[in-house]
């Protein structure tokens, strides 16, 4: 059994927002929102930020098995940063890290 799950998220904000977001600030923010939902236990997961890019506001962040479903609904949840309306949009999840480098739905066969 895999010891961590591995998420590619994007943060969207509301029309006419573009708000620039760090790789710190992003990670901030995703356990913000554990806390939020689930207390100060919920902000004892650990959340890794492994990959970043900015001008997409897309990340890919490791959290451990366990705590996964935790994550997903938080993140699910979180509909606020900086006083704007925001969301989450898990593009996609694996426990597998290699598994995020390729999508079969996207997929075009030559």
């Amino acid at each position: 059994m895999c010891d961590y799950r591995y998420l590619d998220i994007t943060l969207s904000f509301e029309a006419n927002c573009d708000i620039p977001v760090s790789a710190v600030d992003f990670k901030y923010h995703v356990v913000q929102s554990v806390k939020d939902v689930f207390g100060e236990i919920g902000a004892s997961i650990s959340v890794d930020v492994l990959k970043y890019d900015s001008s997409k506001k897309t990340g890919i962040i490791r959290c451990p098995a366990s705590s996964y479903v935790k994550l997903r609904s938080a993140l699910t949840l979180s509909s606020e940063y900086g006083g704007r309306c925001c969301s989450y949009t898990i593009n996609n999840s694996s426990p597998l890290l290699i598994s995020l480098l390729s999508n079969s739905r996207t997929y075009i066969h030559k």
